[in-house]
Formats: structure tokens, sequence, C-alpha cells
């Protein structure tokens, strides 16, 4: 989150700095200092900030732990940031969209509607921290499960016709693309071999190109949406 940020969302509310720290409790030379950029906004502030502001959730801080979300705690994380599927799970704090498939790709197994979700994530926050996710994604050997959510995400961008995000789907894409690794994944290791052995035959082809063995494909998330 930047000063700037924070200066066009408040303008964008008709508030003036003074109105900004009374809400946060702070001075308005503070406020100020903040949105010239002469002071990081602290993670302390940062929270608030984004829920008095209305800002994108791609613009919360991102937290210190990087502990993977399993299953019912990647349900709440995504029906909090909105995912429609899961819109009758809610929790206190909305995760950083980055965060948020980083730690949900971390966990061992992943649930089919969960891996759906992802996809639904990259689609709906294409403006999200690629720098940052890439390099984590990278660090814990994560880019070919991320790249394939990235290259479905980019191919529904490009169905619906929406310019911007097939735009910023494809840098991520073309980013991970350099550190492809030739190792197999799965997002299910706990499937039988009998299993494996009828992915890697029926698996679609950006499966096999990012070499995870799973049969999930943009048209069945269009057929799907």
């Amino acid at each position: 989150m930047t000063g700037q940020e924070v200066r066009d969302a408040r303008e964008e509310r008709g508030w003036t700095q003074a109105d900004l720290a009374g809400r946060l409790g702070v001075s308005q030379g503070y406020v100020c200092l903040l949105e010239r950029g002469q002071r990081s906004v602290p993670s302390r502030l940062a929270q608030r900030l984004a829920g008095l502001l209305n800002l994108s959730p791609s613009r919360r801080p991102l937290s210190a732990t990087r502990a993977p979300l399993e299953a019912d705690a990647a349900t709440r994380a995504l029906g909090t940031l909105g995912y429609p599927g899961f819109a009758h799970y809610r929790q206190r704090d909305t995760l950083n969209p980055a965060e948020l498939l980083l730690r949900v790709l971390r966990a061992p197994e992943l649930d089919a509607r969960v891996l759906e979700a992802l996809v639904w994530v990259a689609l709906a926050y294409p403006d999200l921290d690629w720098k940052w996710l890439t390099r984590e994604a990278k660090v814990n050997d994560l880019q070919n499960r991320l790249g394939f959510l990235v290259t479905l995400a980019r191919q529904l961008a490009e169905r619906t016709e929406r310019a911007e995000a097939a735009r910023r789907l494809t840098l991520a894409e073309q980013a991970l693309e350099y550190s492809r690794l030739q190792r197999e994944d799965t997002f299910r290791p706990s499937m039988t071999e009998a299993e494996r052995r009828w992915l890697r035959q029926h698996r679609p082809p950006e499966a096999a190109h990012w070499n995870v063995l799973t049969n999930l494909s943009a048209a069945d998330l269009a057929h799907g949406g």
C-alpha cells in the first residue's frame, strides 16, 4: 500500500486529510506524511486503511506467515475474498489475494472446488503483486502449480474479453515460464498410481505443459461459470 494509493482513495471518498486522520486516531500531519511517501504505511494501520477506504484486497498488507491454508481455512478465506461459490463462508480478516494463492498452493492436498476458486482469484485480482508471488512460488517449488492456474485464468480472461486482465496474466505466465520445472506435480498427491497413469494420457494440453496431473481446463470453468 503506497501513500499515493491512500491519497487517491481518500479523495475518491471526498474526505479531507483531517477526516481520515480522525477516523484513524492520528494527526493530520501524520496522514500528510503517509500520502507524500515520507512515512511508510505501518502494518497496524494498513488493515484499517484498507477497510476505511474500501481498497482492493490486493492492496492489503502481506502477513509474515507463509503457513499452508488447508481445506476449511482456505474455504473461509476464499469466501471472505468474494468467491461466489463460498459466499456463505466468512472470516474477520480479508487476505491479500497474492498471499492467499501462495498459502493455499502450499497445502499438500487441494479440493477440486478450492482449485477452481484459485483460478477465480487470479482472474478477479489481476493487479495483485505478481513479482512477490512469483518469487515466493519459486522458493517453494510451486511455479508449475501457479503457472497452470494463471494459464487457465488468462484463457478465461481472453474468452470474456477482459483485455487488461489478460495482459497482466500473460506477463505473470511468462515470468513463471522461465522457471518451469520438469518434475511432475499434482494437486492431490494421495491419488493412486492408476489415476496418475490415466491423467498422464488424458490431461489437457495446459496441464501437460506445466507438468501437473489434473483434468481441469478453462472450458470446464467457463461452463461452470
